[in-house]
């Protein structure tokens, strides 16, 4: 399938895998019957994203999980701060993996969020996108990170005991963790992510929750995507308001904010602050994050189906990272 072909299918109004709740007003509401599941392609994401919401949705006594699909080990620049190392090992890059897990139940517990409402998957750090076609089935064996030398997830990070870095092994851990927890609301990266791991994350629940809605035609979810890698944004205004992409549709629903209270805002601050190892390699971008809202949307039901022949993630595989605003 073409990138071309594949952006169409993606944006596709009608999906015959499974029904996800139409928007009919571009809002949010959330009361203690909301399952929350917040997808994170790596540590921080879902601070960055939802910090701000995955509070309210504990202070209205809903319940939440955050699915960490990477532990973002391959950060080579900061792997060179905390590891103190110019060239870093194997050993280095699995330390710092571990690290970032780390800092992740620091900052969740922040917002209210125990570790046991953590799944940690453990599958590649930059190599989600290669997953989504060439490594996706056993007819060619498991990817291998160049990076932590690992192809499959530690034993105790597989939901699944024989998962291996394959797409269709992440495809049916991620459908599994959907049907048994049962969300009525999702929050996944957008397909138009500009970071590799990002984008490959929409098309791996979407696929996921096509599994899943065929085993359960009845069950329903509201799928909201947010934004983190595209452009120069946020970092193109300091308003204290945050402001979506200028230059990226809203979706089907319209672009939707989700205001937060000083208190909200103040604990989300602190939250993105527990990532030390994120802030000693690009504090300004996080600190960008933490402002009085944040902005959600809701896509066309996805019509997704791996694998692929060519990955429009690819072109995201080595993304550069934020330029330090000046």
């Amino acid at each position: 399938m073409s990138v071309a072909a594949l952006l169409a299918v993606m944006g596709a109004l009608a999906c015959d895998r499974g029904r996800v709740r139409s928007a009919e007003a571009p809002t949010l509401v959330v009361d203690r019957d909301t399952r929350l599941l917040v997808f994170a392609p790596h540590p921080d994401d879902e601070v960055l994203a939802a910090g701000g919401l995955i509070q309210q949705v504990r202070e209205a006594e809903g319940l939440v999980h955050v699915i960490y699909v990477t532990s973002g080990d391959a950060y080579v620049e900061s792997v060179k701060i905390e590891e103190h190392v110019a060239n870093p090992t194997t050993s280095d890059y699995r330390d710092y993996g571990q690290h970032r897990e780390s800092e992740a139940r620091l900052a969740m517990r922040t917002l209210g969020v125990g570790a046991w409402s953590l799944t940690f998957l453990g599958f590649p750090n930059a190599g989600l996108n290669r997953l989504m076609s060439t490594y996706w089935s056993e007819r060619q064996s498991a990817y291998r990170s160049p990076y932590t030398r690992r192809q499959r997830p530690a034993q105790s990070e597989r939901f699944i005991p024989d998962t291996e870095y394959r797409g269709e092994d992440l495809t049916h851990e991620l459908a599994e963790i959907i049907g048994d927890f049962r969300p009525t609301l999702m929050l996944v990266p957008r397909a138009e992510e500009q970071n590799g791991d990002h984008c490959a994350t929409w098309f791996f629940v979407a696929d996921a929750l096509g599994d899943v809605t065929r085993v359960q035609p009845r069950f329903h979810t509201d799928l909201v995507t947010y934004i983190v890698h595209f452009n120069a944004w946020p970092l193109e205004d300091d308003d204290p308001v945050l402001k979506p992409p200028e230059d990226l549709d809203a979706g089907v629903s319209g672009w939707m904010t989700v205001a937060l209270t000083e208190r909200q805002v103040a604990a989300k601050r602190e939250a993105v602050h527990k990532y030390r190892s994120q802030m000693n390699a690009m504090g300004w971008f996080l600190d960008a994050f933490v402002r009085r809202t944040e902005v959600f949307s809701r896509p066309a039901p996805p019509h997704v189906a791996l694998p692929v022949a060519h990955s429009v993630c690819d072109q995201f595989e080595d993304p550069p990272r934020p330029a330090k605003k000046r």
